[in-house]
């Protein structure tokens, strides 16, 4: 190595450590944040009442800590908030998404009476997930699992263009009452590159499909609106949620903060063409003194799963 290629090295570094330090720095910061200690809210499933057959399901994206994220839009501000969503919902089963270690700690520690699935998109500290929460005392895990939208899915892997590490977590539940079975798959696809969205949707379906005629729900960030590719190959074996019923409503569901209030969908609740029926389907839109929970609201659905026990 030249001295010149040293000192280059050297500066890479010493600028890497500024800025790692400076992203600690803000954490430690924001983590003191008295709201995020004397806001905290717990939510228990267990204390509501459940009914068998029902299924209410979420699909939210938190979106991720990040110290640029300043004011009432970080994290340790809003935690709280995103919490009081789900115990005003009560959902069954929760997809997230952007979910960082840290806010998987939070959401552990708070959100009592569910089990769940977890697997982070790569190696990095702040790696993201797509964890797969459901009520402990009404279903029991059968199987779990979770894979790559890539070219080689088994293992961490990208492709196609996309912008990061995509990835799609699963779980088979079987009602502790009713004995029957279903698929619940949770992912969020690619910002940035078409291709990555369209071919990893197609990811999705081919592992959906290995599950043959068991009842399924694909949940997630598609980060695609309803005229796409990727939303036309969703639907082509699935139903969108949002259209199965007269008891609906429309509305924007990444809205950035409240500036994009008029903007359509990227966020679906998708079932099997068998095996459920849509009751409700809504998108939460409550905001908290004027304070977004994420800049994505919430999608929500009753369904009732119906058939014989698997």
């Amino acid at each position: 190595m030249t001295k010149k290629q040293k000192k280059r090295s050297v500066a890479l570094a010493l600028s890497g450590a500024v800025l790692a330090s400076g992203a600690v720095a803000s954490y430690v910061l924001l983590r003191r944040h008295p709201r995020y200690v004397t806001h905290k809210q717990v939510f228990d499933i267990s204390q509501t009442g459940k009914k068998e057959g029902e299924i209410t399901v979420m699909s939210c994206n938190v979106r991720c800590f990040t110290p640029t994220d300043t004011g009432k839009k970080n994290w340790h501000y809003r935690a709280d908030l995103v919490v009081k969503n789900i115990a005003r919902t009560s959902p069954d089963i929760i997809g997230f998404q952007e979910v960082k270690p840290n806010q998987q700690k939070y959401l552990s520690e708070t959100l009592k009476g569910y089990d769940y699935v977890i697997q982070y998109r790569d190696a990095s500290p702040a790696s993201e997930a797509c964890p797969v929460y459901y009520r402990a005392d009404k279903y029991k895990l059968v199987d779990k699992g979770s894979f790559w939208l890539s070219e080689t899915p088994k293992k961490e892997s990208k492709a196609w263009g996309a912008s990061c590490y995509r990835i799609c977590s699963y779980t088979i539940l079987e009602e502790l009452a009713g004995g029957r079975r279903f698929v619940v798959f949770n992912t969020h696809l690619d910002h940035v590159s078409d291709e990555a969205r369209v071919k990893g949707i197609g990811v999705v379906l081919d592992k959906i499909a290995q599950f043959g005629n068991l009842p399924a729900m694909i949940m997630g960030d598609f980060n695609a609106y309803e005229d796409s590719e990727t939303y036309k190959m969703a639907t082509e074996n699935f139903l969108d949620t949002k259209y199965q019923t007269e008891n609906t409503m429309d509305s924007a569901t990444y809205q950035a903060w409240g500036e994009k209030l008029d903007a359509p969908c990227i966020d679906y609740i998708m079932i099997s063409k068998t095996g459920f029926a849509v009751e409700k389907y809504f998108v939460q839109t409550d905001t908290y003194d004027g304070v977004y929970p994420s800049d994505h609201f919430p999608v929500c659905a009753v369904l009732h799963l119906s058939g014989e026990k698997q």
